[in-house]
């Protein structure tokens, strides 16, 4: 990930990070906020860059976000515990398309 691609995760989540484990790249992203509906929830989540786990990309999340996205699973992802619905196919390109896409499950 180029510093461009992630200085555009920033202006969406000012903490986010590159982090890569076993080859695999990933951008950190605390107190993501997401939109569900009419509010806004906040979780910790991390954005696999590649294929991971069986699916084009994953965002995982610190906690599952209650009657959003469907057949919740727990993956270990650098050395920490995470949550992540059902949702690929997710198109590779930079890292904010990426999150906008995987974003979509929970409006």
């Amino acid at each position: 990930m180029d510093a461009a691609d992630l200085a555009t995760v920033k202006d969406i989540c000012p903490g986010a990070s590159s982090m890569s484990e076993g080859g695999n790249e990933f951008v950190s992203l605390p107190s993501l906020k997401i939109t569900t509906g009419n509010t806004t929830v906040t979780r910790n989540a991390l954005l696999s860059l590649g294929p991971h786990s069986g699916y084009t990309s994953r965002l995982y999340l610190s906690e599952p976000i209650p009657g959003k996205g469907q057949n919740w699973t727990t993956h270990t992802v650098l050395g920490r515990t995470w949550h992540t619905p059902s949702w690929n196919n997710v198109m590779a390109g930079r890292a904010t398309e990426m999150l906008q896409q995987h974003l979509r499950v929970y409006r």
